[in-house]
């Protein structure tokens, strides 16, 4: 898109906004979704039966999860590219120091982000290892279509599923592209800018977590975010729980399915029982739990990987 079509865009007020995460949602929406037809949250059997008696999901915070170490891969590559573009502009170029303040709000990092993961696979090793925390792990298969009729409900926002990227030139790409749109709404309203340093920051906070090392792809992941931040006008709940060595802090994600006639229920297509000695007898329970439930008909797999 040239600089005479995004201003002719930006000066349309029905796309201008004080967000841009829904313009680049948008812009990128082809690879932040695909066509699927189930995704797969893998748990254990005290998360499945919270998940399915309360609808709701439970986003944790990503410092504390198996895959911290992840989001510090985005960063990095988002702070690489701030840094080397910072160097293009003279020293008191309004640019430069635009540049210079989402770097510096980059790095102070008041914003706590929160995930709920999802998978492609119903059956994988590394998502057992990783999620289900115990040998009697459950992956909750939810229609894909149907899910996107499910709103998760905080505050004025709404949130859902979108594709981890794995491409490291498509990361680059988003946040260039981020970058971009910035820097030009900064060019076009000199007196203040379209976007505030700590709006693009925060843009980039909320895609980072979506950015992972290509090595991971078989995992197939996708994620819902939810950000907390200091700059922001509301706060959404913050509530603890304990795990194993550590307390983990988290966010609840209200469901409400739009479809009346479901009676709100959660979109439940299938459960696989995942590897462990007992995998029978676990079916067995949670077929009855289901029938008393008010989910009858939901299908119960057994892992195909071996139990060791």
């Amino acid at each position: 898109m040239s600089n005479d079509q995004f201003e002719t865009k930006m000066n349309n007020p029905q796309v201008t906004s004080k967000s841009l995460i829904p313009y680049i949602s948008k812009e990128f929406k082809s690879h932040f979704t695909k066509d699927t037809t189930a995704l797969y949250h893998y748990t254990d059997l005290e998360g499945a039966q919270g998940i399915i008696s309360n609808k709701t999901f439970w986003a944790s915070h990503i410092k504390f999860m198996n895959d911290s170490k992840e989001y510090s891969h985005g960063l990095e590559i988002c702070e690489a590219i701030v840094e080397n573009l910072i160097q293009e502009f003279p020293k008191e170029n309004p640019r430069r120091i635009y540049l210079e303040e989402v770097f510096t709000i980059l790095e102070e990092q008041d914003t706590d982000i929160f995930v709920v993961s999802f998978c492609e696979s119903e059956d994988l090793l590394s998502q057992w290892r990783g999620y289900s925390r115990s040998k009697y792990g459950v992956s909750i298969g939810f229609d894909y279509a149907a899910l996107f009729d499910v709103s998760f409900h905080l505050s004025e926002e709404n949130f859902f599923p979108r594709k981890v990227i794995y491409n490291h030139q498509l990361q680059q790409q988003i946040i260039h592209r981020i970058i971009e749109i910035a820097l030009v709404s900064r060019d076009m309203n000199t007196t203040k800018a379209a976007y505030t340093p700590k709006e693009v920051a925060r843009t980039i906070g909320y895609f980072l977590p979506l950015f992972k090392h290509s090595t991971f792809s078989e995992e197939k992941e996708w994620r819902i975010i939810v950000t907390n931040s200091k700059s922001m006008p509301y706060q959404h709940e913050l509530k603890f729980r304990a795990r194993d060595n550590i307390i983990l802090p988290y966010i609840e994600l209200l469901t409400h399915n739009k479809m009346t006639q479901n009676d709100n229920k959660l979109p439940i297509k299938q459960i696989t029982v995942g590897p462990s000695g007992t995998n029978e007898f676990t079916a067995r329970s949670l077929n009855y739990y289901l029938k008393n439930v008010g989910y009858p008909n939901v299908p119960i797999k057994i892992s195909h990987i071996p139990y060791r």
